[in-house]
């Protein structure tokens, strides 16, 4: 049931992300192994000895990697230590090598001659010299921590100065230094790992700086931006709030002529009083008082040769003003002739 569950769970991956994508990720090629060793041993169930794939299955506790830290964590350091363990083991083992042959070259043939020092019956206990094989094996157990009983059997049949020389050197150099060149190697992984999540923490730190300064730039142009319209708005306001009440006085009951030659054309009627003084202008048949238009205006800006009527008080028209002065200039004249 579950072997058929973890093939569907592979298949609907495989499916949904794409077989070239499915495969570029670590977990979906180890759920991929142990599925194909699943369904290998249900296929060939019949057959003696595959029932060990069974087994593999017990792999799949490694998948709570992903919700356990810690073992996420010592997962990686060994997976980033492989290259230089793998280095290592192979100097432990050239180590193992030399010393099972200098063993067997030196102890080998006391081990024969003088087996009855180490046995009742004169036959090779368990641990030995006599060949290759059974000195690499006490060579592995030296390393192992377990030495005096077989340093003890070497002392025995081929004396103590060559005995404790050989397993001297094979304690320091083999456990005391390559082994622990084992540890140091896993424990620099360690910090390596450590010093990468701080990078990585300092460089997301860096990243929420930088898009703090990034929004905090945008903030100041939409706010100066805003500022900007605003003020243009008011200032388009204000215009057209003085030019209002202009445009107000504009009009043709608070408007007379500004009293220019140019103004006075053949097509407008001078209105006269009693008396002869000019006080407007008509506009053909009706007396009304004389407006200038807005294209007038414009004329007058580009042309400043031009005349514009300007509000000022009806009865405050200079031309009476001016003829009252005459009048008055021309009447004491005649009264001094007199």
């Amino acid at each position: 049931v579950f072997t058929g569950i973890f093939t569907a769970e592979m298949f609907l991956k495989i499916i949904a992300m794409d077989p070239y994508y499915y495969f570029q990720e670590g977990w979906n090629i180890f759920d991929g192994f142990i599925v194909t060793l699943s369904l290998v041993e249900l296929g060939l169930a019949n057959v003696e000895g595959l029932s060990v794939l069974r087994s593999f299955r017990l792999l799949r506790v490694f998948k709570l990697a992903k919700s356990w830290p810690t073992l996420n964590m010592l997962i990686k350091i060994i997976g980033n230590s492989v290259g230089a363990l793998g280095n290592l083991t192979l100097v432990l083992a050239i180590i193992v090598f030399i010393f099972a042959v200098v063993g067997m070259q030196l102890f080998g043939k006391n081990y024969k001659e003088c087996v009855c020092k180490i046995a009742s019956d004169c036959v090779l206990p368990r641990w030995h010299m006599q060949d290759f094989f059974h000195s690499f094996l006490i060579v592995f157990r030296v390393l192992c921590g377990e030495w005096i009983e077989t340093m003890w059997d070497c002392m025995e049949v081929a004396g103590q100065a060559m005995c404790l020389t050989v397993f001297m050197m094979v304690m320091v150099i083999g456990n005391l230094v390559v082994l622990n060149l084992f540890l140091a190697l896993l424990l620099s992984s360690f910090s390596a790992d450590n010093l990468a999540v701080t990078d990585d923490d300092n460089e997301m730190n860096n990243l929420q700086i930088a898009v703090a300064r990034m929004q905090k730039g945008i903030d100041y142009v939409k706010r100066k931006a805003r500022e900007f319209i605003q003020k243009a708005f008011v200032k388009k306001q204000k215009a057209l709030d003085e030019i209002k009440p202009l445009e107000d006085l504009n009009n043709k009951n608070n408007c007379i002529s500004n009293h220019t030659t140019v103004e006075l054309s053949k097509d407008h009627d001078y209105i006269k009083d009693a008396n002869g003084t000019t006080s407007g202008i008509g506009t053909g048949s009706s007396v009304e008082k004389y407006i200038v238009d807005e294209s007038d205006y414009m004329s007058f800006i580009n042309n400043p040769s031009l005349t514009v009527t300007v509000p000022i008080a009806v009865g405050e028209s200079d031309f009476e003003n001016l003829n009252t002065e005459e009048f008055s200039s021309e009447s004491d004249l005649e009264e001094s002739k007199e």
